[in-house]
């Protein structure tokens, strides 16, 4: 800040109004109001404040994520997306001691278990403005100062406690990763509640002096939005891209400024890079890997090797002290060709979950983060995303990845989206089911779920194979984006 105090350090919405720029400045001081006006509120160092904000108030919620950090305190982030229920479980879980909420949130917080401030519509941080207060002294990079509550695919979110130091580590390595420098910009739909929001995306900018950019996301006005802040790193889930390949504003996009186009947080399917190599041949594409407990830290698979090595996740650490292992069921680790649980090690690595001293212990062996995720290693030292070790379909004794089956899917021109599942098979124990989006720009006729089927047995042995294909209008999603196959699940009784 103090070398380019004019240069951009944010872009994005306050208030759902328009896109508007901070500089590296105009944060600090900010920042500092904000601090002002928590500490005479009475936030001490070491007090957890909630803040239940979406990207249509991006540049605010960055400024309180600063000002929480200043007074030696921690922030709670809550995604906006969440029933009031779940809001009220992590205000009360965390022992919040006060919340500050989007106009538009008002209903979310309505039952919140600590002093609740309602931040104004058209002026959101007005009244917050305080007696700017200085950073606090002392302190440490082991001190707390992010809880991040994991999306909860499968029960209760947990709080991923994260210190300054792990926070600071997880934003280095991807600031290295990217090869960011003070003139690139990061734009990105990643929620700014979510860790892949503050530390993957805004506080690697920080640290390389870059703009990130809080995209508030519509397909068509985010494509525009590219253009109009040169933005040269995007950042998105694989199904963000999915609907650029299927927008008809993609034609017409100005996206020149792009030197990578990155994907994350899910498998990206080999048929939608291709595709997308094809729609944007200037950029670069670059995989991603990483998990809210290690900061994110993981790794990923470089620009160069995005069509050579299809599918894979990566070689490359983020950060030159984050180290990863591949293990089998008893721990050892597995070779070339080999399969197994990823494992991660590194100073991104949060702390332990917060008041769950039991799921800490289960989350660690000897040192080392379980990811739940089952990869495969080749003969090079790539690694290949399997799938989540409880969505291993076992169909008659042969282990089948819903990944993989997902791929196939994704092969067919008309799909914009699958998930698959495991259901209950009276004799075969679990059989093969599909849910797919179909695309709405496809040429030629729609396939019908025979069609699919069909599809499927050209790529892939005939155990994998769906038995079963739904068509849905949507995926359904939690908070974070993901998709929920446990709703899946319990949607045809398995």
């Amino acid at each position: 800040m103090q070398r380019t105090p004019d240069a951009r350090a944010v872009v994005g919405r306050s208030g759902r109004g328009s896109y508007h720029t901070l500089s590296y400045q105009d944060l600090d001081a900010a920042a500092g109001r904000v601090a002002g006006a928590l500490a005479a509120a009475g936030v001490r160092r070491g007090d957890r404040v909630g803040w239940v904000l979406d990207n249509g108030n991006g540049t605010d919620a960055l400024v309180v994520y600063h000002a929480v950090l200043r007074l030696g305190a921690v922030n709670v982030p809550v995604n906006a997306r969440l029933a009031p229920p779940e809001v009220e479980h992590i205000l009360r879980h965390s022992g919040a001691r006060l919340v500050l909420a989007g106009a538009q949130q008002r209903d979310r917080v309505a039952a919140a278990p600590c002093d609740v401030v309602i931040l104004d519509d058209a002026d959101p941080l007005s009244s917050l403005r305080g007696t700017p207060a200085p950073p606090v002294g002392g302190l440490r990079d082991t001190d707390p100062a992010n809880l991040l509550y994991t999306s909860g695919t499968t029960g209760r979110p947990k709080g991923v406690l994260h210190t300054h130091g792990s926070s600071l580590a997880a934003a280095i390595g991807w600031s290295d990763a990217f090869r960011l420098t003070p003139h690139d910009v990061l734009q990105s739909p990643f929620p700014i509640t979510s860790g892949a929001g503050l530390h993957f995306n805004a506080l690697s900018c920080l640290w390389a002096g870059a703009c990130v950019v809080v995209d508030d996301y519509d397909t068509a006005a985010s494509l525009a939005l590219i253009a109009e802040v040169a933005a040269t790193v995007y950042v998105a889930v694989p199904s963000i891209y999915a609907y650029w390949l299927d927008s008809p504003a993609l034609t017409g996009a100005s996206l020149g400024s792009l030197r990578i186009l990155d994907y994350g947080g899910a498998s990206m399917p080999a048929a939608l890079i291709e595709r997308l190599r094809t729609a944007v041949p200037s950029a670069g594409l670059m995989q991603t890997y990483g998990l809210t407990e290690a900061g994110p830290g993981g790794c990923y698979l470089p620009e160069e090797y995005a069509l050579t090595r299809l599918g894979s996740i990566g070689n490359r650490c983020a950060g030159p002290f984050t180290r990863v292992r591949v293990v089998d069921e008893d721990g050892a680790d597995v070779g070339s060709g080999g399969t197994g649980e990823l494992l991660l090690r590194g100073p991104s690595v949060m702390a332990g979950y917060y008041r769950d001293e039991e799921a800490t212990a289960a989350a660690f062996t000897d040192g080392w983060l379980r990811s739940g995720d089952v990869v495969r290693v080749d003969e090079e030292g790539f690694l290949y995303h399997v799938d989540r070790r409880k969505d291993i379909i076992v169909r008659g004794g042969h282990n089948v990845a819903s990944a993989e089956v997902e791929g196939a899917l994704h092969a067919h021109p008309s799909v914009l989206e699958a998930a698959v599942i495991g259901v209950p098979h009276p004799r075969l124990g679990e059989d093969v089911y599909a849910v797919v989006v179909l695309s709405d720009s496809a040429v030629g006729p729609t396939p019908t779920v025979d069609d699919l089927i069909a599809h499927c047995r050209t790529l892939l042995a005939d155990f994998k194979c769906p038995r079963r294909v739904e068509v849905v209008d949507a995926l359904p999603r939690n908070a974070a984006g993901k998709v929920l196959k446990q709703r899946l699940r319990e949607g045809v009784g398995a």
